[in-house]
């Protein structure tokens, strides 16, 4: 069974379709399903023992949010990394994630903020932020955001805010997976800091930071990438060394060369 402990949107959908989409999403963020892996609506229905209707409706959800792709000839699969997709979510996290500071907090909601960063800070400073460490600024990083994206009060942008997160995450653990050099944590607490004492400018320029340094460790992994051509990956190819699937630049010829 998939592992359904992940990060969901702000305001996930409720129903079967609700708990298969929150699964799915778990296995695709954390790469238990690999870019380029294909999805069986036949298997999915008896993994998770639910109809076919709620199982399409959730890859229809998830291909919304850009995880899933389709088509015709060859059905329903993980999306495939791709410099475009890199691009894509960079430029919309750099239009997108300044919205945060315009979120309306009120005294429980710094508290907690505060606490948060005040973890994040703790941990930022341990000589080795190997092992349980990492996940766990990650997962403070996350909580971080969420609580600033609920408190838009628009839970249509929270939205769209939780699927580029969601999607940048995928590719970092895409990257660490397939290489050994990690995405070291950035001063997102610093952020955090500036925000609840009313510091805008600050907070923005220290997002700012954060997402350029997201960028670039991103780009200079996909362009050092050695994923082999056409290789299966994913737990239903048997071998969870197998890289999963990435997508170069179209080449001059205006096909599409998939490597």
């Amino acid at each position: 069974m998939l592992d359904t402990d992940a990060y969901a949107s702000p305001a996930p959908p409720e129903g079967k379709a609700g708990v298969a989409e929150r699964a799915l999403r778990s296995a695709i963020v954390g790469c238990v399903l690999m870019p380029g892996e294909r999805l069986s609506e036949t298997s999915l229905t008896t993994e998770f023992a639910l109809g076919r209707g709620a199982v399409r409706a959730a890859l229809a959800r998830l291909k919304a949010s850009g995880l899933v792709s389709s088509t015709a000839r060859s059905g329903w699969q993980v999306a495939p990394v791709s410099a475009v997709e890199i691009r894509e979510l960079i430029a919309a996290r750099r239009h997108l994630d300044p919205i945060l500071c315009s979120a309306r907090l009120d005294d429980a909601a710094k508290r907690r903020l505060t606490t948060l960063s005040q973890m994040h800070m703790a941990l930022l400073q341990r000589p080795d932020v190997g092992g349980d460490v990492l996940p766990t600024m990650r997962r403070c990083e996350r909580d971080m955001l969420d609580l600033l994206a609920n408190a838009l009060g628009m839970p249509v942008v929270a939205g769209f805010l939780a699927d580029l997160w969601d999607r940048s995450n995928r590719l970092v653990n895409f990257f660490e997976r397939n290489g050994r050099v990690k995405f070291l944590p950035t001063r997102l607490s610093s952020f955090a800091e500036a925000l609840v004492e009313g510091r805008t400018a600050d907070a923005i320029a220290h997002l700012a930071s954060a997402n350029a340094a997201l960028e670039a460790y991103l780009l200079d992994r996909f362009l050092e990438t050695d994923v082999m051509v056409g290789r299966k990956s994913g737990r239903r190819a048997g071998s969870k060394d197998k890289p999963g699937r990435i997508e170069r630049p179209q080449p001059p010829t205006g096909k599409t060369r998939t490597l």
